[in-house]
């Protein structure tokens, strides 16, 4: 059983951590929003300008999501699997605009990655498939967020 002392000491060790470490409380709450430019040149090396839009990769999401707190998305490639490293998902307007990468290889049988996602509001929805010969291939879908989901 916990006692009224034993909470308080966990509460005041839990305040003590939280003053201690404030650039990550407010990292933690979105301080900073991150531009889907630089969110790609950070995980993939390269811009915008950078992607080679492709017809090969599906994207199936909403059009409108009622909610931005979990917006199932289904994104695969008419790539042979031997030929891709990875895949990557963006929301161009979120605060942080990367939501996963996945690397590929063989055994997985084919392109295809099944999630669901947050989006902070209306938004491109942006997958790219990274070839191993560098090559960034990518398509993306708008998703009209009417309440939003990341804050």
């Amino acid at each position: 059983m916990i006692t009224r002392r034993d909470l308080f000491k966990v509460a005041g060790v839990g305040a003590v951590a939280l003053a201690a470490a404030p650039g990550l409380v407010g990292q933690s709450f979105g301080a900073k929003k991150i531009s889907i430019d630089d969110s790609l040149k950070e995980h993939l090396g390269v811009g915008l300008s950078g992607l080679k839009e492709s017809n090969l990769i599906t994207i199936k999401a909403p059009t409108i999501a009622e909610s931005g707190a979990n917006v199932p998305v289904q994104v695969s490639a008419n790539i042979p699997i031997e030929q891709v490293e990875s895949l990557h998902i963006f929301a161009d307007k979120n605060p942080n605009p990367w939501l996963i990468s996945v690397d590929l290889s063989p055994m997985n049988g084919e392109v295809f990655l099944a999630t669901r996602i947050k989006l902070a509001k209306t938004s491109p929805v942006r997958a790219v498939v990274k070839m191993k010969d560098g090559t960034l291939l990518a398509a993306a879908k708008e998703v009209k967020v009417t309440i939003g989901g990341c804050g």
